[in-house]
């Protein structure tokens, strides 16, 4: 049930404004602000105010209340774009998911060969990911935006798997077709990637315990592309080759 502001004005049949003129005062300024968005811009904002406190404040501090604040609107405008916060979360989900398909597409176009492709949507897709864990939490780990009716949502997430659903099939297109086995594929490779990011965001490993600089660099050393480890660091996993032996 949503809940919406209580618009003040009249207490006991008193004008709050004779009341108490800063309400007023504060209640125009704000409009005032509001004037300046015209009806795409005041969305736009308030999208971008709500990827920025998710990444410096976290999930739990993200309200339509917090992203009004930020912006400098009223506590009812963003209503005139989300009917609750489910809503902006699923419009910050959304873009989210564009952004990341489009990092993953621009990593592939750099190389030709099928498998350097598919090497290149991992390493996109772990850059991403530790470059934004506010909105890759969100875009994978929210219960919020599960099983909800949002297409635009259900349409992006789609084309961001199908990126990496195509580099895996152009690397088995000259095998033997089979469905399972590609889904199967498809799936390995996102469990890889996927996977590092997680431990990588919530501090369970970090890249330069591996001997590497960056995520980026860990997951391309792990994927097997051409990487210069950096001098007077032995990766953690070439030490214990080499005890094994």
């Amino acid at each position: 049930m949503l809940v919406f502001p209580i618009r003040t004005g009249y207490v006991a049949g008193m004008s709050t404004k004779a009341k108490n003129p800063q309400v007023h005062t504060r209640d125009k300024a704000a409009h005032k602000k509001a004037s300046k968005y015209h009806h795409g811009a005041l969305r736009a904002a308030l999208i971008r105010a709500a990827r920025d406190i998710l990444e410096s404040e976290g999930y739990e501090a993200l309200t339509l209340r917090a992203a009004a604040r930020r912006v400098g609107v009223s506590q009812a405008a963003p209503y005139n774009h989300f009917a609750d916060k489910a809503a902006l979360l699923a419009a910050v989900a959304t873009l989210g998911f564009q952004e990341f398909a489009a990092a993953m597409r621009q990593e592939m176009d750099a190389v030709v060969d099928p498998q350097a492709r598919l090497n290149a949507t991992g390493i996109a897709y772990v850059a991403f990911a530790t470059s934004n864990p506010g909105l890759f939490k969100l875009m994978f780990g929210s219960s919020v935006l599960m099983g909800s009716d949002q297409p635009d949502l259900d349409a992006a997430r789609t084309a961001a798997y199908d990126v990496l659903r195509g580099a895996v099939h152009s690397v088995h297109v000259s095998g033997p077709s089979d469905a399972q086995q590609e889904a199967l594929e498809s799936l390995k490779s996102w469990a890889l990637v996927h996977g590092l990011a997680t431990m990588i965001n919530e501090g369970t490993i970090a890249p330069d315990n591996f001997g590497a600089s960056s995520a980026r660099e860990l997951i391309t050393i792990l994927l097997g592309s051409p990487q210069t480890p950096r001098k007077g660091r032995t990766p953690i996993v070439a030490k214990k080759r080499r005890e094994i032996k």
